[in-house]
């Protein structure tokens, strides 16, 4: 009985130490370095073991491209007109800018459109037309008609405007486009690349109202749309 009770602690004790140079053995080779208050970045030891390791981290900043666009007149152009019998006319303009700052872009599209399929000016059910002018061909505005100008841009050229004003003869001078409807826009502004980017690039529209007497009084509204694609 005493053999087996000293065989068995030995064995016990046998047991502990192979126990503890494992763990000891595990922990030197996940790090033994820090034993000695050292760090590393890769876990591995130095030698012979320093109190003072270093390593470096790359810091990477990914900037989304954004193209953003804006207008002079926080979103409305106001018209007034007093009608006479054979027609007054009023003017003024709005400016939209577009800004980018991707790298990749050499150029951006503006496009003007109606914001729906509607190209008249409404007051109820009553309205005013949109100009028979197009923009590769802009005509004279008749009166109880709308339109737009855009300086050099297709057959405006410079028969657009060039300060706002109000009730004024017809303009026999001045050309002007209907709007297209949803979906048609036309190209207003294509500057060619490559743009200075963060530069804001502003383009100018003029809008028209013409009245005489037979137009209804009221308030006729329509909606442009205004659509910046980079390119």
């Amino acid at each position: 009985m005493k053999l087996v009770n000293i065989t068995m602690n030995i064995f016990k004790i046998t047991k502990i130490k192979i126990v503890s140079l494992a763990l000891v053995a595990i922990v030197f080779m996940l790090g033994g370095a820090s034993l000695a208050g050292a760090a590393t970045c890769t876990n591995t030891p130095t030698t012979p073991v320093s109190s003072s390791v270093s390593c470096t981290t790359t810091i990477t900043a990914a900037v989304s491209p954004v193209v953003s666009i804006s207008t002079s007149g926080a979103g409305t152009v106001s018209l007034a007109v007093t009608p006479s019998a054979t027609g007054l006319q009023s003017y003024a303009s709005d400016v939209v800018t577009v800004a980018t700052n991707d790298t990749t872009a050499s150029g951006f599209s503006l496009t003007l459109s109606s914001n729906s399929a509607q190209v008249t000016l409404n007051s109820g059910s009553n309205t005013i037309a949109a100009s028979a002018g197009t923009q590769a061909l802009p005509a004279v505005q008749a009166a109880n008609t709308w339109g737009y100008c855009v300086p050099s841009v297709g057959g405006f050229s410079t028969n657009c405007p060039a300060t706002a004003q109000s009730n004024q003869t017809i303009s026999g001078t001045y050309k002007f486009a209907g709007i297209p409807a949803s979906g048609s826009a036309n190209t207003i502004a294509n500057p060619a690349g490559p743009l200075a980017y963060g530069t804001p690039v502003a383009t100018t529209i003029w809008y028209s109202v013409a009245a005489n007497t037979s137009t209804p009084s009221g308030s006729y509204t329509d909606t442009v749309l205004y659509t910046a694609t980079v390119i």
